[in-house]
């Protein structure tokens, strides 16, 4: 049999009770391996979790910080807003009425329908 590249170890064959002896052991490294394997697998993925929960957690703060600026600068537009029509309202007073009169009599006639 040709020398193998791989780590398992040779063991002699010397009859039937030494090669049962030599399988067991065989299969008790194999067992050992396995679980060795199962725990390297877990440790990566356990990491790769852990990763993207980050990640994750990262995009929601980013997500958070934007909604929140998005909704500061429509709060300062509209207080804008408010004040640039306050405004004009102390300007042109008897205009603001007669416009909100206005307003007002197109809403009852919509509102009829």
């Amino acid at each position: 049999m040709p020398a193998s590249t791989t780590t398992t170890t040779e063991f002699p064959r010397t009859g039937s009770a030494a090669s049962t002896k030599d399988i067991e052991l065989q299969l008790e490294q194999l067992r050992g391996d396995i679980a060795a394997l199962a725990k390297t697998v877990a440790a990566v993925g356990n990491e790769k979790a852990s990763e993207v929960k980050s990640k994750a957690r990262r995009a929601a703060a980013d997500a958070t910080d934007a909604s929140y600026q998005i909704a500061e600068a429509a709060k300062n537009q509209a207080l804008t807003w408010e004040r640039d029509l306050e405004g004009q309202i102390r300007a042109n007073p008897i205009q603001s009425v007669a416009i909100a009169a206005g307003v007002g009599f197109v809403f009852a006639l919509l509102s009829r329908r």
